[in-house]
């Protein structure tokens, strides 16, 4: 069940009535609070809007674009628009389609499309659990198949494999290119701390688990859905069901962008319990989106 904290409209529209307030919000989260100038290269000192800009000056007389190296980028949807898809997409638990946004916030369709895609970049930015498990923790591994469109003009479709870890609650997921030993040993040994109990089912592409010196808890599925010591692989399965019904719901993703949707539906699993807004975490953090971040973003989700 989806817990979290969100952030009414209500709530939104007092914080952010106009264009400006939300320029500001993002130049604050970058530069405001340090008054650090990447130019003169000096913390403090004053900034000034520029009118009928979006742009910054800097008492040395600097300017800049607290929207560069972000997803709103040189776009011509307006701000507001772009904090509302936020707003919709870290409260909705199911995920947001671009059908809905374009007729929600009266864009095209093109224009829909690629703001569905860049704020699931931005959630994919977003700080991630960088590793699971520990001394006297189980962490549970599987993998999943999903269908994906490779080819629109054809409806040429493919099963691709995601691979899944998790533990204490947070799920870590990654596309894969296939189900063999060493795949699996490789994420395995990136991501799972040493001392942890793994806990898989009965497929022959673990049996190196045992033999490499891990706690290997096996679960025969052909027998029972539990090893009669209360132990099952339920949490990531669990997460499986999430992953599925948010898919169901967007009916086609393609191949090249299945890492996005992963990064989204991790991003909002792993906070359902989250005690402050989703939405405010995702104003106040802007990482860098540019072309020489992108393959770095995109490797923490596509393993292959």
């Amino acid at each position: 069940m989806f817990t979290y904290k969100g952030t009414s409209v209500k709530e939104f529209f007092r914080r952010f009535p106009d264009e400006y307030a939300c320029l500001h919000q993002v130049f604050e989260s970058k530069w405001g609070r340090s008054g650090f100038c990447p130019e003169c290269k000096q913390a403090g000192g004053n900034w000034y809007h520029c009118r009928g800009t979006k742009q910054y000056q800097h008492r040395c007389r600097a300017r800049l674009s607290p929207l560069k190296d972000t997803a709103f980028y040189r776009s011509n949807i307006s701000l507001m628009a772009w904090f509302y898809g936020l707003l919709l997409f870290t409260n909705c638990p199911t995920g947001m389609r671009a059908a809905f946004m374009r007729r929600h916030l009266g864009i095209g369709s093109n224009g829909a499309h690629r703001l569905c895609h860049q704020i699931r970049l931005h959630l994919a930015s977003q700080q991630r659990t960088e590793s699971l498990g520990g001394p006297g923790k189980r962490v549970h591994v599987d993998e999943v198949f999903l269908r994906v469109v490779v080819d629109p003009a054809l409806d040429r479709r493919r099963l691709s494999t995601v691979l899944g870890l998790a533990c204490d609650g947070k799920v870590i997921t990654g596309v894969v290119p296939d189900r063999k030993a060493a795949t699996i040993r490789s994420a395995i040994n990136r991501f799972v701390l040493p001392g942890s109990t793994i806990v898989t089912d009965a497929a022959r592409q673990y049996a190196w688990l045992a033999v490499e010196g891990w706690d290997h808890v096996v679960i025969n599925h052909k027998i029972a859905f539990h090893n009669f010591d209360g132990i099952t692989n339920n949490p990531i399965e669990r997460y499986w069901s999430v992953l599925r019904r948010m898919l169901r719901l967007y009916r086609q993703v393609s191949d090249t962008n299945l890492w996005t949707f992963l990064a989204e539906a991790e991003f909002r699993y792993n906070r359902r319990h989250s005690e402050v807004s989703v939405f405010d975490e995702v104003i106040e953090n802007f990482p860098e989106l540019s072309p020489r971040t992108m393959p770095i973003l995109r490797a923490r989700f596509d393993w292959t």
